[in-house]
């Protein structure tokens, strides 16, 4: 299924497109729009950026220990000293898993942030912060078609929902993490996979979910 297709369940407002970026390693970089952030090389802290443009995509690779001139691309400020690298929106951070891109909306009318990409088709995104109360009905992340393979709740408040359903004469999990972002709103965290991959796109998910905070 189409992950659009998901985020239309929550209808929630929000504050138009979220730009996000990436931070760690003594650097900022803030993106042009459209973008894909990557890994250079496996174990490496170098990111691979990538703009497309109307005349095909543009790269840049910056290594946090040299200076580098983003172009067109990117623009490299400084920023954190921690050693990882986190993706940060104007509500929140967390950090970046292995193995996964980072992606914006290809459509200016997407109000998603961002979209992180792994293997088996994974497919992980961020939705809200949401009043409580539109997810108060267990089943409110449901949708036709889909099983309800468990449902768990955390003492801290905190929700996961595991599905199955097919698409395309194939068998794909989803999941969805609620977490408290104030008193009265959370946040969602989608990932879906084939189910073949559900394993990494799942721990990719909790180290997310591990690791998010509030930034307002």
């Amino acid at each position: 299924m189409d992950p659009g297709s998901y985020g239309d369940q929550l209808r929630y407002d929000t504050v138009g497109h979220v730009l996000a970026r990436l931070a760690g390693y003594g650097v900022v970089l803030t993106p042009h729009w459209p973008y894909m952030f990557e890994r250079h090389q496996a174990g490496s802290d170098a990111v691979r950026v990538t703009r497309w443009t109307s005349s095909g995509p543009v790269q840049v690779v910056v290594q946090p220990d040299r200076l580098t001139e983003g172009r067109e691309v990117v623009d490299v400020a400084d920023g954190p000293s921690h050693p990882c690298w986190f993706v940060e929106t104007s509500a929140f951070r967390l950090r970046w898993p292995a193995q996964f891109t980072i992606e914006s909306p290809q459509d200016q009318a997407d109000s998603t942030p961002f979209y992180l990409h792994g293997p088996g088709e994974a497919t992980i995104f961020p939705q809200g912060p949401v009043p409580q109360e539109r997810l108060a009905d267990p089943h409110a992340l449901v949708a036709a078609g889909q099983t309800v393979l468990d449902h768990r709740v955390s003492e801290d408040g905190s929700t996961l929902t595991e599905l199955g359903y097919q698409h395309n004469e194939e068998e794909w999990w989803q999941g969805h993490w609620t977490i408290r972002y104030d008193s009265d709103r959370l946040l969602v965290f989608t990932a879906q996979a084939l189910s073949a991959h559900s394993t990494q796109a799942r721990e990719a998910a909790e180290v997310i979910a591990a690791s998010v905070e509030r930034r307002q």
